[in-house]
């Protein structure tokens, strides 16, 4: 079925029609008439026996972590947009669907799903993440560049003969992207995002401190960045195996995620230094527009500012404008327009 017969048809649908940004650290799902109804931890606790009974998911798995019995792991089906377990990946999504429908008051039906992915994402990737959610229930799957939604949602011209840059910072990627008449004319993605600045805290703290501390208080540290001076963590002191607490100044923990910011600014300069004039004139006037989780860390605007010349605003709703954009996109389907054709692409059966 060709994807304008496919329009055809999902306009005359009246069932369930849902947009999902499946994110590395959170997924949120907007479904039809009702906006983002969920918004949950990409995550999964299962029993570490030989049967790995799933005990939770979501933000309930995530409570989980650190607190539990040594029988309890918390696993994370999916990394920078890839599966690594498709299995738990699939009873995860499906978890998701009744969840996400039953706040929206609708009658659990098999839907259809318009899914959000970074560009990084290989064509093999792609196709195994699509199977994941056929198989926790969809009816039939399409997906879109995770920048062309969070420029919909974002409510920026992307209709128009005007350049929009958007970059997206999220748990496992970053995707930069400048878009004019309906579609990406310039993009660029690397896999590092939140978890890697996560990870930076983490490495710093323990080389510089001798002292273990979770990833849970490491997102902690990086939100609140910029608010406190100093920040008081707790953890495990290498030295005596017992349970230490220490105060971090925030000029040491911006310090060891300055190499990670540095390749966000370098990844807007290089999609800059080939958008073509035109469109390069346009944002100069517009700005760059942030989204994603990571575009509220402490000072990134006033950084990337710095590093291209350029005004950067973050978007009014960070989190969701991808969910939300995507569910437009849906909506504009659904009365007939092929909105941003040549960005999505039809996933068939095979």
């Amino acid at each position: 079925m060709g994807f304008f017969n496919f329009i055809s048809e999902f306009s005359g649908f009246s069932g369930n029609a849902v947009a999902i940004d499946l994110g590395t650290c959170n997924t949120l799902i907007a479904v039809h008439g009702a906006g983002v109804v969920l918004n949950e931890a990409t995550a999964v606790a299962v029993s570490s026996g030989d049967d790995n009974v799933v005990l939770a998911v979501g933000n309930e798995a995530v409570e989980m972590s650190g607190r539990t019995p040594s029988g309890i792991m918390l696993k994370f089906p999916f990394r920078d947009g890839v599966i690594a377990d498709f299995m738990l990946a699939q009873y995860m999504i499906h978890d998701f669907f009744r969840q996400a429908l039953k706040k929206a008051g609708h009658i659990y039906t098999s839907p259809r799903v318009l899914l959000c992915l970074p560009q990084c994402v290989t064509d093999v990737e792609r196709r195994a993440v699509c199977e994941a959610v056929r198989h926790a229930g969809a009816r039939e799957v399409l997906t879109a560049e995770e920048v062309m939604a969070a420029c919909v949602g974002s409510s920026l011209p992307y209709r128009e003969p005007v350049g929009s840059m958007v970059v997206d910072i999220g748990g496992g990627t970053t995707d930069a992207a400048v878009i004019a008449l309906d579609g990406i004319v310039v993009s660029k993605s690397i896999r590092l995002g939140g978890t890697a600045i996560d990870k930076a805290i983490i490495n710093a703290i323990r080389k510089t401190h001798n002292t273990i501390i979770g990833s849970r208080t490491a997102e902690r540290v990086k939100k609140n960045l910029g608010t406190e001076k100093a920040h008081e963590v707790s953890g495990i002191n290498l030295e005596t195996g017992l349970p230490h607490k220490l105060n971090v100044g925030s000029d040491e923990i911006a310090e060891c995620i300055t190499p990670i910011t540095d390749e966000i600014c370098e990844l807007c300069r290089e999609v800059l230094s080939v958008t073509p004039p035109e469109l390069s004139g346009d944002i100069y006037k517009s700005g760059i527009t942030l989204c994603g989780g990571g575009s509220q860390l402490f000072r990134l605007p006033e950084k990337i500012k710095s590093a291209t010349g350029i005004d950067v605003h973050v978007s009014p709703a960070p989190l969701e404008c991808v969910a939300t954009g995507a569910l437009e996109m849906l909506n504009n389907m659904r009365r007939g327009k092929a909105v941003v054709g040549s960005e999505l692409v039809q996933e068939t059966e095979y």
